[in-house]
């Protein structure tokens, strides 16, 4: 059995409030404007007396893509911020941190060039302390263009491109500064990132607490200084025995420390997605503290098994591309809610939601309402002279631990992807898988490893050496049809393995409506639950997306969602809302004036233990009992002759399900 236990870390942003640290918001208002000709730079346009008057104002998060000013630009963009800012103490640092810009940025501030990140999804920062004054400008340079050398990117010319497609890549680049934006100022001792490892099933129930703190040493002299933490759950401080530690810390250096600990056995509460329990982390050294968020739970594969805190789970999913009308890839509160309440209630809780680094908020939701998350960076479709390339291996690895290390304390992420849908049975292909498996086993070796393989049950794959799959804890592959065949083609390959669904689905047709699509997912689900060994099936898509990729809708859009651009519900939503439900509804016995419900828990697909559920009718809720896969309650409740509206409710007030009996 390869066992991974939770590992919760420290994630961005270092908030302001902590002892010794403060953060300035730099979103709002922006000036901006477009640079097609690229002669910005050349320009001096990020100097201090550059004029910017007659150039448009904006808000940060931007995204120039869906700005109407200037619809799907691609090129190079100019951002301009002047902002005040109190001075840097001595023994202080200052950082300009950026959660995502897409996708190439130069950042200028005070006329003096800071710094560059490539990469638009995942976060970095930058030390200004040397060029931050009283008051300041900051100028960023933003391209959204790709290449064959960008990540996502075209493909090169060789023998496995698919030369119609090779130029595109299926999502639009929407360009600008789409994260928050803040400054923040440190002590110059200060915890870079803290990583929280909470091992359960300890002998007396207990769980051991390691934490590994990176302190940084900005100063020019070298320090001792002291580490110590508390552990906290709902505001109350749990006595966990954590021994403070006393570190010495170079010039300009950086030193991971380690504090461990128990957490008694009383105090021992396991992370579910129907029962989320967070605890916070208070990480201390000399002037600075970190609060960190963590999870207590054990994810690990046992044959064809996946295993949540020992518990067997089977769940269905979703993948949410990023994109909503005049959203584009910002994902304001207002979408994002809209759209995990979606596949909260449709039961879709165990996703690679995306092709690409997902936003702080959203792992935060899902931290905190139940979701299960395969996280992916990178390699969509890269050819295997892409792959072989050191300059996109390097790139590839940069963007991989830029995510790790914002992700790795969101219980939510119980593995890793390492790409989609690349020529996984080619020697490049396998080299990638192994490599950069290892690679990512060098910063986290909590979590479980995978990629979504579009080759694994092609007919020139016969045994596990004849592609990459052979190195991941469980199989992902996206299938769109013959789904039993194909199912038994890779589990004849791989008996003692998992394997997830990472992608099924059919795109909705306007002209002959969902009745296709609906039997198409019939057909699926009973494939589905004919594998016993299938742990997991995520819809290709969540809601339509707008594309450039050939074959696009004249409308923009590719209409493969359960929901439509502005996430209004097709048949299909409603039709695997009831599949993916963990329990079904059954009517035991009619009486006169009342009606005895079952609620019984699923044992096939998708099955898993319900915690915390009840059942609502009218102005009613009846708690149900913790119900395992196969188990059922009965209530009897009250109907009149219009017959009676019963909702199977999850944790949260999201609906699992809902009939309406008579």
């Amino acid at each position: 059995m390869k066992l991974i236990y939770s590992i919760i870390l420290l994630g961005w942003p270092l908030l302001a409030g902590a002892q010794g640290r403060t953060s300035l918001s730099l979103n709002g208002a922006w000036i901006f404007t477009l640079d097609p000709v690229k002669v910005g730079e050349a320009n001096h346009w990020y100097a201090t007396d550059f004029v910017t008057t007659g150039f448009d104002k904006v808000q940060v998060p931007h995204s120039f893509s869906v700005d109407k000013r200037y619809s799907f630009y691609t090129g190079t963009a100019w951002y301009f911020k002047n902002f005040p800012s109190a001075a840097v103490q001595p023994g202080q640092r200052a950082f300009l941190q950026f959660e995502a810009v897409f996708y190439k940025t130069t950042v200028w501030l005070n006329d003096k060039k800071v710094g560059a990140h490539e990469g638009g999804y995942t976060p970095f920062e930058l030390d200004v302390t040397e060029h931050l004054q009283a008051k300041n400008t900051l100028a960023l340079s933003v391209n959204n263009e790709w290449d064959t050398t960008t990540i996502p990117g075209a493909k090169t010319s060789d023998a496995y491109s698919r030369t119609d497609h090779s130029q595109l890549y299926p999502w639009i680049n929407y360009g600008g500064i789409t994260r928050p934006v803040r400054l923040i100022i440190r002590p110059d001792v200060f915890l870079q990132k803290a990583q929280v490892i909470a091992l359960p099933d300890q002998p007396k129930g207990e769980a051991r607490i390691r934490i590994k703190a990176f302190i940084s040493n900005l100063g020019t002299q070298p320090v001792q200084t002291s580490l110590t933490a508390n552990i906290y759950y709902g505001g109350q401080k749990i006595n966990t025995k954590l021994k403070p530690v006393v570190a010495s810390v170079a010039a300009n250096g950086s030193t991971p420390v380690v504090l461990e600990g128990v957490l008694p056995a009383a105090a021992v509460k396991r992370w579910y997605p129907d029962e989320p329990n967070l605890y916070t982390a208070e990480i201390i050294t000399g002037r600075d503290t970190l609060n960190t968020p963590f999870g207590i739970r054990t994810i690990a594969v046992k044959g064809t098994q996946l295993l949540l805190n020992g518990e067997p789970i089977r769940m269905g999913g979703c993948n949410r591309p990023l994109d909503y009308p005049g959203y584009g890839s910002l994902d304001p509160d207002v979408v994002l809610e809209k759209d995990l309440a979606l596949i909260r209630n449709g039961s879709m809780e165990f996703s690679r939601l995306s092709h690409y680094p997902m936003s702080e908020s959203l792992l935060n939701w899902a931290d905190k309402n139940g979701l299960l998350i395969i996280a992916e960076a990178g390699n969509w479709q890269m050819t295997p002279r892409q792959m072989a390339d050191p300059l996109m291996r390097a790139k590839f690895q940069a963007q991989m631990k830029e995510m790790m290390e914002r992700d790795w304390n969101h219980p939510c992420i119980i593995a890793y992807s390492l790409g989609n849908e690349f020529q996984a049975q080619t020697p490049e292909g396998q080299a990638w898988v192994r490599d950069m498996g290892a690679f990512v086993k060098t910063i986290d070796t909590t979590r479980l490893l995978t990629f979504a393989s579009y080759t694994v049950f092609r007919d020139y794959v016969q045994k596990p050496e004849d592609e990459a799959s052979q190195y991941v804890d469980f199989i992902s592959a996206n299938v769109y049809g013959n789904h039993l065949k194909l199912l038994q083609k890779i589990h004849g390959i791989y008996p003692n393995k998992p394997i997830y669904i990472s992608e099924f689905g059919m795109r909705f047709n306007a002209a002959n409506k969902e009745e296709p699509r609906v039997a198409h997912f019939r057909k699926a689900m009973e494939a589905f639950r004919q594998c016993d060994y299938l742990v997991g099936a995520s819809v290709w898509t969540l809601n339509d997306y707008l594309s450039r990729f050939p074959g696009t809708d004249e409308d923009g859009y590719r209409a493969w969602g359960l929901v439509t651009p502005d996430r209004v519900v097709r048949d299909s939503y409603v039709y695997l809302q009831e599949e993916f439900a963990p329990a079904v509804l059954e009517v035991v016995k009619r009486e006169a004036g009342k009606l005895t419900i079952a609620v019984a828990a699923r044992t096939g697909f998708p099955s898993y233990t319900l915690r915390n559920y009840q059942l609502q009718y009218g102005d009613e809720t009846i708690k149900l009992k913790t119900l395992k896969p196969g188990e059922r309650q009965e209530v009897t409740i009250p109907v009149t002759t219009d017959g009676v509206k019963v909702s199977l409710l999850k944790p949260g007030g999201f609906t699992a399900v809902s009939k309406t009996f008579k």
